[in-house]
């Protein structure tokens, strides 16, 4: 595994984390605003992968996945495979507390949306600074792909998704 430390320097953490909760604030207030509700099947895939409150979500369908404004959590991000391109085009969704924001071109991408509800249900569980503060120090000890929360939520999609018959992204 490459030395995934040395993309988070767990020194500038502190000093940028009220950063990561402005952003993540934002996007979710941005899909509150200006989201949908999910649809019958949408709803139903929340609650099999435990969401608590499915009629809280709100899905934001965008061109691209909203970056960051700081420089330095934008950079971060990028190094550690959370924002694939410094556009933010290959991204193809985020979860912000309630808000789902997902690119347009998967809106429709029932497997996404229910990896990105599990992803909902780990912020019910820990609030958003808990949340936020787990995910980074995940991201920083296994990476992006092998955090924790990321297994979680590969793996929670994944049953409800082959039994209704939707596949892979």
């Amino acid at each position: 595994m490459v030395g995934v430390m040395s993309f988070l320097p767990l020194n500038e953490l502190p000093a940028l984390f009220p950063y990561v909760v402005d952003w993540i604030s934002s996007l979710e207030k941005l899909a509150q605003e200006s989201g949908r509700a999910m649809t019958p099947i949408e709803f139903s895939l929340a609650q099999h992968v435990g969401v608590a409150h499915p009629e809280e979500v709100r899905i934001l369908s965008v061109r691209r996945i909203p970056l960051p404004s700081h420089p330095r959590v934008k950079q971060l991000a990028r190094q550690v495979g959370l924002l694939s391109a410094d556009t933010g085009d290959l991204t193809v969704g985020l979860t912000a507390g309630y808000g789902v924001i997902v690119r347009r071109d998967c809106t429709n991408n029932l497997r996404l949306l229910a990896y990105e509800f599990v992803h909902v249900a780990q912020y019910e569980r820990l609030e958003r600074e808990g949340f936020l503060q787990e995910y980074i120090q995940q991201i920083a000890a296994h990476g992006y792909l092998n955090a924790p929360f990321e297994q979680e939520a590969e793996a929670k999609a994944t049953k409800p998704c082959r039994d209704a018959g939707v596949h892979a992204f």
